[in-house]
């Protein structure tokens, strides 16, 4: 079924449950997640100059909008989930510069072009569109002055499919080699996807896919490289020496570290920015402008 802008309602229901039910764990951070936040709200922080209005898609709870708002920018918050929305509109009950409004990245109707001095779209709001995802980056590109945005990474996702199917199947799916070769994972696509993900569609990128399909929505990219390999890797060597708890807490303590951020930012952007990205959190990063 379809309403007159061809959105498809039931897909649309399907995104929106899948979102209310996140919303119950979106501001619990696991494993590297704090480190990518921090990572990306350090990169928001050096391209502020000239900013006035920002437009955050999958706003989520606030994570960035909120903070945003309270350093004095009039923000849009954007997001599909009533759920996410509630929490963020309790989160931030006494800001009167931070608007909320629940609709669909892939058709951002409601602005016109170039409304913002800045979009962000991060995480879940491209790649969780699936066959949308070139939507939503065009839609953000049309109405943002520059844009910052993650994606998933497509070497990462192959590695993380390929644990799902040998933890749930027992076996090597099909889904793994095409996430590998193209990045796209629908349901529709095979007989026994629901024992493998209650994920309905992923689109995921590597660095020179999503940097020509910026050039091509007519963005100069200042940035495009993986955000989080360092982080990932060091993960690895933490959990092979420790237990859950004792990750958990010298991930915490590495985060408060101004000389470890630096680091990896420099990792992602000098030594690996085709690097696999963050374990967890979209792990490829861009930031463009209008010419």
């Amino acid at each position: 079924m379809t309403n007159q802008k061809g959105v498809n309602k039931m897909a649309l229901t399907e995104h929106e449950k899948f979102w209310n039910e996140i919303s119950q764990i979106e501001e619990v951070d696991y494993d590297d997640e704090m480190i990518n936040r921090l990572l990306r709200f350090k990169a928001i922080q050096c391209h502020l100059s000239g900013v006035h209005t920002i437009l955050d898609v999958g706003a989520a709870t606030g994570a960035y909008s909120i903070p945003l708002a309270r350093m004095g920018f009039d923000v849009v918050h954007l997001d599909l989930s009533d759920e996410m929305i509630k929490t963020a509109k309790e989160n931030a009950a006494d800001l009167a510069n931070i608007r909320f409004i629940k609709h669909d990245a892939s058709c951002l109707d409601v602005f016109g072009d170039d409304a913002f001095d800045l979009v962000l779209c991060f995480d879940g709001s491209i790649s969780f569109s699936g066959g949308k995802a070139g939507n939503v980056i065009s839609e953000i590109c049309r109405v943002g002055k520059k844009v910052m945005l993650s994606v998933s990474s497509k070497s990462c996702m192959t590695a993380t499919w390929l644990n799902y199917c040998l933890a749930k199947l027992n076996r090597i799916h099909p889904s793994v080699k095409d996430m590998m070769e193209t990045g796209y994972f629908s349901k529709e696509n095979y007989d026994d996807a629901d024992e493998l993900t209650s994920i309905t569609e992923l689109k995921a990128y590597d660095v020179d896919e999503l940097r020509e399909i910026l050039e091509k929505n007519g963005m100069n990219v200042l940035e495009c490289h993986s955000i989080g390999s360092l982080t990932h890797l060091y993960l690895l060597h933490l959990y092979r020496q420790n237990n859950k708890e004792e990750v958990h807490k010298k991930i915490n303590e590495i985060s408060t570290n101004k000389e470890f951020l630096e680091i990896c930012d420099y990792y992602d952007k000098y030594v690996m920015p085709s690097g696999m990205g963050s374990f967890r959190r979209a792990g490829i990063f861009a930031i463009a402008e209008k010419p």
